[in-house]
């Protein structure tokens, strides 16, 4: 009798990991997903927002079954049975860009005040909107506005250790600072006051370390600042094998790093 019941747990277990490895959506995939806009919009909603640490190919997984947007997917209605094991090379692409955005994130880009009565920064998602200087485009990244203070007084670490890549002025990113973390994602910090030391292409990146200072320079030749509010223009950038730099919408990724916020005073 226990034999016969062992024979049939393994069969009836044998055909439900038939039905999962069926039901991965995997159809959608190709060699390059990881470069559509569907991938690129990032929409990882609440729920993997609220995670301590991303699973990356249970993101990649999520994200094939429900047309890659989680926006309604709360926590508790995460499956619990294993994900398929029989997974194509087109997954594996996509779980590996993931891990280039999400390996390296240490924390938020702007630290909390700790000195009371001081107004907190403020930001929403605002992918690929509208914008006009320079010719129509679409807005790739996520503004971190600064309530009421002025340029320059609210600091901006690394998100992730790095090297810093990119130093100087752009005409539309004002002071901007470019940071290569170790997986290969660009971390691209613009509109700053100021730096807060003399950085040098080459130089090692720590998370967590001071970068910089929100500002509302660019929008013109060099020094200019004024033609917007003083805000963080945050962008993240992945390389592939047809763009060099290939933007995705940090808005998700930083909702997931609020609860690794530094205290500061400042």
């Amino acid at each position: 009798m226990k034999i016969l019941v062992l024979l049939l747990l393994v069969l009836f277990n044998g055909a439900l990991f038939e039905f999962l490895d069926s039901y991965t959506g995997y159809e959608i995939l190709t060699a390059y997903t990881w470069e559509s806009d569907a991938f690129r919009a990032l929409k990882c909603g609440p729920g993997i927002a609220s995670k301590e640490e991303i699973d990356c190919e249970e993101l990649a997984a999520l994200m094939t079954r429900h047309g890659f947007n989680l926006q309604g997917l709360k926590k508790k209605n995460f499956p619990v049975l294993p994900f398929p094991t029989k997974r194509p090379k087109e997954f594996k692409r996509l779980a590996a860009a993931y891990h280039v955005i999400f390996d390296d994130l240490r924390f938020f880009p702007i630290p909390e005040n700790r000195s009371g009565g001081h107004a907190d920064i403020s930001y929403k998602d605002g992918w690929l909107e509208k914008r006009s200087y320079g010719g129509e485009r679409g807005h790739e990244g996520c503004d971190l506005m600064g309530d009421t203070e002025p340029a320059g007084y609210y600091p901006v670490v690394s998100m992730t250790d790095g090297v810093m890549e990119r130093v100087g002025w752009l005409e539309k990113g004002g002071w901007r600072l470019g940071v290569r973390a170790p997986s290969g994602g660009y971390f691209y910090y613009a509109h700053l006051a100021s730096y807060a030391r003399d950085w040098s292409e080459g130089d090692p990146v720590y998370a967590g370390e001071l970068l910089g200072y929100m500002g509302d320079s660019g929008y013109g030749p060099e020094g200019t600042t004024g033609q917007f509010p003083v805000h963080l223009h945050l962008g993240i950038y992945l390389r592939t094998d047809h763009y060099d730099e290939l933007s995705v919408n940090p808005y998700w990724v930083l909702r997931f790093l609020e609860k690794r916020r530094q205290k500061s005073r400042y």
